[in-house]
């Protein structure tokens, strides 16, 4: 067989693996669970037996709903990958009958959406801005004009809480508060400076929120009427835990807190302070589901399934995984966690996966998380999957910037983009080629990774073999003009308002210190990192005779939400870095 044609064949294996992940509980004592399979996105009922498909197309976010409800809002790309959606509901007891949740509901950038069973509030942007929305009953109406990027996250009565980034202090995420009987929006300022990652409205009508501050995670009780925040001391094993971060915030049906949280890439679960007896890795959302707690986990080596386990008991069930390809377990040799030494003395939190079909030192590819504020964690990332069954190592640095390693460390890419946590990434390559794991250093990335992949190209030619750019962005200039206000919001705080640096930190500036192949991979109908620029770099580039290729991934935009949107991009990324590899054989 042909190299390739086994590429091909294990892409499409990969990208069908079944992924189940945790979205509520429902009537009937059915759980609610969100699925990649089918192909797409999708919404199921599970009932322990067999799951029933609610929605009809595919899905692109739902709402947790109230325990034991008897709906389920969700909403949908209308605008083929362009982000315009619309949201909708369904009855668990009718599936397939979804309809619009109000005709009045015009498509938009939905960035947060909630439903507590008899007003659902949502946030979303249009071209004249953003705003809090809410439906009751027959009723749409915007509640508020919110400053700049606001998710709801929470809705109970006439309260509404998410977190945002908010004028004039924009480097920072905060919770916040919509008061619907008087149409109050409120910016809460936490005791101590920190990102808010998580906020969830209690049953007493109080937010909790989970704050990242310097060297922990914090959880704050919220009085939304005087502003005041009180904390609520960790105890016991949740204590000892020392988390960094919170995955997820939740009640029990009486009232116990649980909690998610995590540290150094791995997380817990925790009812009351107390962990549950779960397997390792990355665990996301929590429900009580009849007499358990379903959680959903995967890990790196582990696609994303959903396991259940009795408070208070030792060990634990799967309730809903995947069938894996009998090869996958060739695929995966050691996963671990190192901290390389970035060029101002930082320690750069760094993940690494080693490939079973690989030799030590081996071709290893540096694989740049997007967002800038996110996280690699031991969770199943399908890039890395596939990269590792195509022969690669895999490197994931959290560059400044990235969440989960205290709010110092994501403050300082603010201001600097294309700066210091580029030094990260070159601190991890440098890192993965003196301890014996690397020997060919190639570089990828989706999103800003695209964005930092170019600034490595560009800024450090002769340190990697080659480089896939997914979803750059080559021109923040033009991207900004391109943008909507969210996102012109978000490019103003990355950038701390210094708009002298757009052009110098932008790729197509230094274009002419690329000296590695390169491919780009853009899909066609992208609204975060628009295709436009990207197409004016590659035309620059090839009057420069540069190695460069391009691949544009017909109607899909920036979210991989279908079996066909993941090939669309894998598929040539792993060929290209294939055919580099067997360059240097």
């Amino acid at each position: 067989m042909h190299p390739y044609s086994r590429i091909v064949e294990e892409v499409l294996e990969l990208v069908s693996i079944e992924l189940y992940a945790v979205a509520g509980s429902v009537s009937g004592g059915r759980l609610l669970v969100a699925g990649f399979r089918e192909g797409s996105r999708n919404i199921y009922a599970y009932n322990g037996g067999g799951l029933v498909r609610l929605n009809r197309e595919p899905v692109l976010g739902v709402a947790e709903p109230p325990p034991n409800a008897e709906r389920v809002v969700f909403y949908r790309d209308v605008a083929r990958g362009r982000e315009l959606s619309r949201i909708y509901v369904v009855s668990v007891d009718e599936p397939g009958h979804e309809k619009p949740l109000h005709p009045g509901q015009e498509p938009a950038r939905i960035l947060g959406l909630a439903d507590d069973g008899k007003s659902v509030a949502f946030s979303a942007v249009h071209e004249r801005g953003v705003g809090v929305y809410v439906v009751r009953g027959k009723r749409l109406w915007k509640a508020v004009d919110a400053p700049a990027i606001a998710m709801v996250t929470s809705i109970r009565g006439d309260l509404v809480a998410g977190i945002g980034i908010f004028p004039p202090e924009t480097r920072l995420f905060k919770p916040f508060t919509v008061d619907l009987s008087t149409s109050t929006f409120r910016v809460h300022e936490p005791p101590v400076k920190g990102n808010t990652i998580a906020i969830r409205i209690a049953p007493d009508g109080f937010p909790l929120y989970a704050l990242e501050a310097a060297r922990e995670a914090i959880l704050y009780r919220l009085d939304p009427d005087s502003g005041k925040s009180s904390a609520i001391e960790l105890q016991g094993m949740l204590k000892a835990f020392r988390p960094t971060s919170v995955n997820y915030l939740s009640f029990t049906s009486d009232g116990s807190l649980l909690v998610v949280a995590r540290r150094r890439g791995r997380s817990k679960v925790f009812i009351d302070n107390e962990p549950l007896d779960l397997p390792e890795g990355m665990h996301g959302a929590a429900v009580e589901w009849r007499d358990e707690i379903a959680v959903t986990h995967s890990s790196k080596t582990t696609p994303t399934r959903i396991v259940a386990v009795k408070p208070g008991e030792k060990g634990w069930r799967t309730v809903l995984e995947g069938e894996k390809p009998k090869w996958l377990s060739e695929v995966f040799g050691e996963t671990g966690y190192a901290e390389p030494t970035s060029s101002d003395g930082s320690k750069v939190p760094t993940l690494y996966l080693e490939s079973g079909r690989a030799g030590k030192p081996g071709p290893t590819v540096i694989l740049v998380h997007g967002g800038p504020f996110a996280e690699d964690t031991d969770t199943w990332d399908i890039f890395a999957a596939a990269l590792a069954a195509a022969g690669f190592h895999v490197v994931q640095p959290n560059y400044r910037g990235s969440l989960g390693y205290g709010v110092e460390w994501t403050e300082k890419i603010i201001g600097d983009p294309c700066g210091a946590e580029l030094s990260d990434v070159l601190a991890a390559t440098k890192w993965a080629l003196e301890a014996g794991l690397a020997n060919h250093v190639y570089i990828m990335g989706y999103s800003y990774g695209g964005y930092l992949t170019l600034c490595a190209l560009t800024q450090a030619p002769g340190m990697f073999r080659a480089g896939v750019a997914g979803a750059s962005v080559t021109d923040w200039e033009e991207m900004y003009e391109l943008s909507d206000p969210a996102f012109k919001q978000f490019i103003e705080m990355l950038f701390a308002g210094k708009r002298e640096l757009w052009r110098e930190r932008s790729p197509i500036t230094h274009i002419d210190k690329l000296s590695e192949p390169l491919a780009m991979i853009h899909p066609l109908n992208d609204t975060r990192t628009p295709l436009k620029p990207v197409l004016k770099f590659v035309e620059k580039a090839s009057e420069k005779g540069k190695s460069i290729e391009l691949h544009v991934a017909p109607d899909m935009g920036h979210v991989v939400n279908t079996v066909e949107d993941a090939v669309k991009i894998l598929l040539p990324a792993l060929l290209f870095l294939v055919r580099m590899k067997g360059k240097e054989e």
